[in-house]
Formats: structure tokens, sequence, C-alpha cells
């Protein structure tokens, strides 16, 4: 048995990936948090999704499991002594499949209130496919034209295909509460973390912060590209729903990331993947958010170097910064779509320029603009959090 701190508990034992552990963890306070893997149905580099149970002013869980894992929450849950119906509230910390699959299942079997940030009531009746306009810039043009021409359409339609009914039943589900930043629900403060999803929130309480994919141990979340959104689609809805294209993108991340490394210093970070991984406990804290700064700062510079080294297209920079195991179907399409994020931010800096036949070069006078961008995150001038 590993090393187990003396305010965590083990109440289930499972894999080595962390399927099937349960914890007890308390809080500096003494609050009693259980954390429970959910196993996801099918293989994911991720791990299970994990739902943590606390009280304040009634039974509270964040983050329920991907479609097709309900039974393995409820399995979760019982063997942990949590009976679904004693939940009044759910929070959401974001609208991927993995953190809100079960949703549907979960509040129709618990009958608990539903929070999640205010933008998940608009967007979970979008697919971001549908409402982008991906025409607006010449870098998500490149974008679609290497996706269309180059990526191996089979894996991707397959995920596609596969996500039609999460969909469908997502259309279904009422959102009793839209959280704003700073909102406070008894012993909870609500943060707005955008940059991986734009309705990303973490949550603190006592000395911990549920951060759902917003800050993870061992690997990096997948940053959003900027939105544009479609001029047809504007039309049809209002002007806040128009202001969630200021959540998206790399820079919108980096600074949540450093709201979250300066407002909790000296909290634990309780993540929804990869607490227990390959047999380890992984406890982590608001450092592990300037790790994660540090990685993209770095992914920077590798890209411009690369620049800087030979005048090159969209297509060349993400084969440079990717094995080619990883450039097929859908893994293309999440490589170039980080790859854009990244030249988006060096782009608006000034760092590079992109022609309209999408060569990305340097221009003569440049300096490296990122870097002042990130020292002042880093130092806490992380501009506003939405």
């Amino acid at each position: 048995m590993f090393d187990l701190p003396p305010n965590y508990k083990v109440v289930r034992e499972g894999k080595e990936n962390g399927e099937n552990w349960i914890f007890r963890i308390k809080t500096c306070l003494d609050r009693e948090i259980t954390a429970v893997a959910v196993t996801q149905p099918t293989v994911s580099r991720t791990g299970p999704t994990w739902s943590y149970v606390f009280e304040n002013n009634g039974l509270n869980t964040v983050d329920v499991g991907s479609p097709g894992s309900f039974d393995s929450l409820k399995d979760g849950y019982k063997a942990a002594g949590i009976t679904l119906t004693d939940i009044q509230t759910c929070f959401v910390s974001h609208g991927h499949a993995d953190h809100d699959g079960t949703i549907p299942e979960f509040i129709s079997e618990s009958k608990s209130d539903l929070y999640a940030h205010e933008s998940y009531g608009f967007l979970k009746s979008f697919k971001s496919w549908d409402i982008q306009d991906f025409t607006s810039t010449v870098l998500q043009r490149e974008f679609t034209k290497i996706v269309e021409t180059k990526v191996d359409k089979k894996d991707l339609n397959q995920k596609i295909d596969s996500s039609a009914e999460y969909y469908k039943k997502k259309q279904e589900i009422n959102v009793t509460v839209g959280l704003k930043h700073r909102d406070v629900f008894g012993d909870i403060e609500v943060y707005s973390t955008p940059g991986h999803s734009p309705d990303q929130i973490c949550l603190a309480i006592d000395d911990v912060v549920f951060t759902g994919d917003h800050v993870l141990p061992e690997i990096t979340p997948h940053p959003t590209t900027k939105m544009n959104l479609k001029k047809s689609f504007i039309n049809r809805i209002s002007k806040e729903a128009v202001e969630l294209e200021a959540l998206y993108g790399l820079k919108v991340y980096l600074e949540s990331l450093g709201y979250i490394l300066h407002s909790n210093e000296g909290r634990t970070l309780l993540p929804a993947h990869r607490l227990y991984n390959r047999s380890t406990l992984n406890i982590i804290d608001t450092e592990r958010a300037r790790a994660i700064i540090d990685h993209h700062s770095l992914r920077l510079a590798r890209l411009l170097r690369n620049v800087i080294s030979n005048s090159s297209s969209l297509e060349d920079l993400t084969k440079g910064l990717f094995s080619k195991g990883e450039l097929s179907g859908a893994n293309m399409v999440a490589a170039l779509s980080e790859v854009v994020a990244h030249l988006e931010f060096l782009e608006d800096v000034g760092d590079i320029v992109v022609t309209e036949d999408g060569i990305i070069s340097v221009p003569p006078s440049a300096k490296p603009n990122y870097k002042s961008v990130i020292d002042h995150i880093l130092k806490g001038s992380n501009g506003v959090i939405r």
C-alpha cells in the first residue's frame, strides 16, 4: 500500500489506473469528502472520472461521469454508503461528456438540483462545430482544409456518431441555477475558469478546490481555440450569448490558471481525472497550475523557434510538434487544434504573422511578446476572469 496522508482514508481499493477506488478526505474544518472513481465505458487516457460528494447545506456532488457509466457511479456511491436521493445539489464542472454524460439518469433518479456555469444551459443545445465560423481567420480556414483533405474520416465519424445520443439527451437537461464567477453557496465559492471549456468552473470550499479538468495531475488539459460565432447564428441569439466568445482561447485559459494559482495558495486541488493512477495517489496544490502555464510557455517557445528557423504552414508545425503515430483521425484533429490555439496566441501578441495563403512567419522587428504576457500572469496580473 502506498503512503496515505492522515486526512485520507481508503474506502475501497481498485485498479492500478484508478478505477473502482473510493477515498474519504477530511478538509481542514473536518468536512468529509467522498471521492468515487467512475469507470468510463470506453478506454480513455484520462482514466476514470472522479465524482466528489460532500455536505454543504445538504449533500452535494461534483461531476457524475460519462454516458454509459451510471451503473459504475451507483455502485461506487452504494459502496461508499451514499444514497442518490439524499443528494440535493449536483454541480457540473463543465459540459464535456465524461463529466455530464450521466446527468439525465442522475437527475431523474436523485431529483437533485443542477448547478452549472451560466453558459452551460445555452451551450448544451449546440455542438461547437455547428456554431463556430471556421472561415473567419486564416488559421481556422487552414485547420478546416487539413481536416477535410488529410484526416482519415473513419475514426472521426465513429466518434461523431457515438456522441449523437449524448447530445440528444443533453437537450432535455434543465439547469436549476446558472453560476457566475465568485457566486457563493453556503461555504462554496464558485470560480469561472474558462479556456479548456468555456463553461468550466472550479469550486472552493475549506482548504480544497474541485478543479474539474481545469487543473489535472500528470496531464495538461487541452486548450480551446478562439471562438468566432457564425453570423447566421449570432442573428438568432441574445447579446449575452455572443459574449461567450470571450470564454475561449489559450490566453483565457492561461489567465484562469493564473487566477487559481494566486487566489488559492495553500489549498489542495481535487481533479476530475488522475487523482489515483499508476498505483499512485496524486495530491496536487496550486503549484500544479504554474506547471501547466510553464508547459504552454515552452510549447509557445518551441513553435516560435520552428517558425523562426523556417517560415512554416500549420500542417508542418503540427507534424514537427507531434509524432507520426499521433496524427490520424481524431488525434490529428486534436493535435491541429492544439497548435492553432498556440499560434492564435502568438499572432494576437504580434510574435508571428499569418499570410492569406497560410504561411506563418516572424515579423523582422519582432521580439517574444508572449513572455511578458505570461510573466504578467505568473505575477498575478492576469486580467479579468469572466
